[in-house]
């Protein structure tokens, strides 16, 4: 073989090697991308279950969205979501307020924050920002319903709330 013919297969030997590596790239960029805003879609769910425990006390979503979050949720975010749930049972035997409402506050956080360290590798938010600065915010039943009711991408779907309801 020629040095002149050897050159030529060389370039195209490198040259699809490059391309199947260029290919293989893209590829694993685009699972992780359809990875990730697939849970974005459920963890947005499992927040918004958090906002309806938080304001009129209704488990029921965050049951469900938990038993999904099995699926997909990393370790992290199950171990949070299990002990959110353990603080949602202590809310109903708790029989003071302020200490009610303070494991509800921390595991939500510990909550929120798994979520976000699983879908945002650079956070600065941490776990003494979110004792130091983070609060829940809650609102009327009927305002949390009327906006989960919203026709909106990704929205989550508001729970059966009786046999008035539509």
């Amino acid at each position: 073989m020629t040095l002149e013919l050897t050159i030529p297969i060389i370039v195209a030997i490198v040259s699809a090697l490059g391309g199947f590596l260029a290919w293989f790239a893209q590829k694993n960029r685009e699972r992780r991308d359809t990875e990730r805003l697939r849970k974005e879609e459920l963890y947005q769910t499992l927040l918004a279950a958090t906002v309806e425990f938080a304001s009129y006390a209704n488990a029921a979503p965050l049951v469900i969205e938990s038993q999904r979050a099995w699926l997909y949720a990393s370790d992290e975010v199950l171990q949070a979501i299990n002990d959110y749930l353990k603080a949602c049972a202590g809310y109903v035997e708790q029989q003071n307020e302020n200490e009610r409402w303070a494991a509800i506050k921390e595991a939500e956080g510990v909550l929120r924050l798994a979520v976000r360290r699983d879908l945002q590798t650079r956070s600065r938010v941490n776990e003494e920002w979110l004792r130091q600065k983070w609060e829940i915010i809650i609102s009327h039943k009927g305002n949390i319903m009327e906006y989960l009711g919203r026709d909106r991408p990704g929205k989550a779907k508001p729970p059966n709330t009786g046999p008035d309801s539509s």
